[in-house]
């Protein structure tokens, strides 16, 4: 697949990006590789597979749910730089409305 010097250009801006003539020569030699790839995964005929089936068998993959202790919560706190009431501190992220 063909692509043009300002159609890199074009994707360069949307990208916030700022390439040399000589990286844009570049950039449009990858990309193209790129595209080329995948036009050909595209031409792979997939119209006799099930995409909906299943191909791994869960359960094979799954270990058994095992009830354990939890570490204590002075241990699980004591390298937090802040903590209240057994819980992490952390700075306000969200501001109020």
């Amino acid at each position: 697949m063909s692509v043009t010097i300002e159609e890199v250009n074009k994707l360069a801006k949307l990208s916030r990006l700022e390439f040399t003539k000589e990286e844009s020569e570049q950039f449009k030699k990858e990309f193209e590789a790129i595209l080329t790839q995948v036009d050909a995964i595209n031409k792979v005929d997939v119209s006799g597979i099930d995409l909906h089936e299943e191909t791994i068998d869960a359960e094979r993959d799954l270990r058994a749910d095992k009830i354990e202790k939890s570490l204590p919560l002075e241990v699980v706190l004591q390298n937090s730089p802040e903590s209240e009431d057994g819980a992490f501190v952390v700075p306000q992220t969200v501001l109020e409305g």
